[in-house]
């Protein structure tokens, strides 16, 4: 597997791709309905399904394309990166 070099992204005229994803908006486009607006509602409704967290908040009533998402804040996963917010380096990063 080779790796590519800043130079032969400098020649190609490609801009190289960030270490971390940038923060989404909205976790859920249909609703209007932020990542932190969700923690929020798992954290004081101690929601633990897609189902609760629907009712709650409003987050994935249209067209459910969030509820994978969903799912990974309840399981505790960065909703940026994927990974565990223990091993989370997206709260390191300015927004």
């Amino acid at each position: 597997m080779s790796t590519v070099t800043g130079s032969q992204i400098e020649r190609v005229g490609a801009t190289p791709a960030p270490e971390v994803a940038p923060r989404r908006r909205f976790l859920c486009h249909c609703l209007k309905v932020t990542p932190d607006q969700v923690q929020q509602c798992i954290t004081e409704t101690q929601a633990e399904t897609v189902h609760e967290v629907t009712r709650s908040c409003g987050a994935g009533k249209g067209c459910t394309a969030c509820h994978c998402r969903i799912k990974d804040l309840l399981a505790g996963l960065c909703d940026d990166c994927g990974q565990s917010k223990r091993r989370c380096l997206c709260a390191a990063q300015p927004v």
